[in-house]
C-alpha cells in the first residue's frame, strides 16, 4: 500500500463519518478503530483496508447500506442518460470502441475519493464530453479478445454505472455472447448488490462476495469456477477490482481487461496514465 493510500482511506473515512454521524465523539471512536486496524496490517493492499472501514462504519452506525440513497439517485440520473448513451453508440463507427468508452464514463461515478470531485448534477450535464474524452488502452487487443471469447464474466462496481454496464452488456449479447454479471453479495461503498442487480436485469448473475473488489478467499464457488475458467473472458470495473485482482492476475493470463477511470495517483501510476484519464488494459 504506497502512503498516499493511507490518507485517502482516511479521507473517506471522514467523509462517511460525516455522512452518518451527528456526534463527534463517534466520529473519532469510529477513526480510531479503523487506526487501529490499519496499524496491525501495514502493507495491507488498500482495498482490504477499505473493507474493514467499512464494516467498522456500518456496524457502528447501526445502517446496513450507508450509500443507499446515493444509489438510488445514481441509477436515476444514469438512467435519464441512456438515450444520450444510445444516440453515442448508434453514431459510432467504431462500436466496440464505443462500448469500451461508454463503460470507463460510467465508472466516474464515484464519491468520497481523495483528490477527485463527483457532482452528479455535473456529471449528467457533462456527460457528452466524458464520453469522447481521451481513452488510454490497448484496443487492439481488446478487441482481439472480446473476438476469441464466447462467454464473458463482468464484474461490476458503482450503482448509476451499472445502468450503462447494462447497455454494454446488451449490446455485447447481441454479438453473441453470453455474459454474467458479478456485483457483490451485500452493501460494500456504493457497489451495486446481486438483490438491486436483480431487479434490473435477466442476465445471469453471480455475486462475487462481500468486499472491496475481489477476494480469493471470500468468493462464492460458482464465481471462482467462471473466475478459473479458461475459456471466460474477464471484464473488470473500477479500481477496487484492479486493486484486489492485480494480487493474482497472472491465473487470468490473456483473458482479463480492466475498465475504469483512473481516480487516484497510485492507480494511475499503475496504470501509466494521467490522474483522471479514462482507461482500459489488458492482462
Amino acid at each position: 500500500m504506497g502512503s498516499s493510500c493511507y490518507s485517502c482511506i482516511l479521507d473517506r473515512a471522514k467523509f462517511e463519518c460525516d455522512l452518518l454521524f451527528s456526534d463527534d465523539e463517534a466520529k473519532r471512536e469510529a477513526m480510531e478503530e479503523l487506526l487501529d486496524f490499519m496499524v496491525l496490517h501495514k502493507g495491507a493492499v488498500p482495498s482490504l483496508v477499505g473493507t474493514e472501514r467499512e464494516e467498522i462504519m456500518k456496524r457502528r452506525s447501526n445502517n446496513p447500506d450507508p450509500y443507499r440513497e446515493m444509489k438510488e439517485e445514481s441509477n436515476q440520473v444514469a438512467t435519464a442518460l441512456l438515450p444520450l448513451t444510445k444516440k453515442f453508440y448508434d453514431g459510432a463507427k467504431d462500436k466496440l470502441e464505443a462500448l469500451i468508452r461508454i463503460a470507463a464514463a460510467g465508472n466516474s461515478m464515484e464519491w468520497g475519493v481523495k483528490g477527485y470531485d463527483f457532482d452528479i448534477d455535473s456529471f449528467e450535464g457533462a456527460f457528452c464530453e466524458t464520453l469522447r474524452e481521451n481513452l488510454d488502452g490497448e484496443l487492439p487487443e481488446v478487441r482481439r479478445r472480446i473476438d476469441r471469447f464466447d462467454e464473458i464474466l463482468y464484474l461490476t462496481d458503482n450503482a448509476g454505472e451499472i445502468v450503462f454496464d447494462l447497455f454494454v452488456i446488451d449490446r455485447l449479447t447481441e454479438m453473441g455472447k453470453r455474459v454474467v454479471i458479478g456485483p457483490k453479495t451485500a452493501p460494500i461503498l456504493n457497489d451495486i448488490t446481486a438483490d438491486e442487480l436483480d431487479k434490473m436485469t435477466h442476465h445471469p448473475i453471480e455475486a462475487t462476495g462481500p468486499v472491496i473488489g475481489l477476494s480469493l478467499e471470500k468468493v462464492r464457488p460458482k464465481l471462482f469456477e467462471l473466475l478459473m475458467d479458461g475459456g471466460v473472458l474477464v471484464v473488470a470495473k473500477g479500481m477496487g477490482n484492479f486493486e484486489t485482482i492485480t494480487e493474482f492476475e497472472g491465473l487470468l493470463k490473456g483473458r482479463l481487461i480492466y475498465v475504469m477511470r483512473a481516480k487516484c495517483d497510485p492507480v494511475a501510476e499503475a496504470l501509466g496514465v494521467s490522474r483522471g484519464s479514462l482507461a482500459v488494459r489488458s492482462a
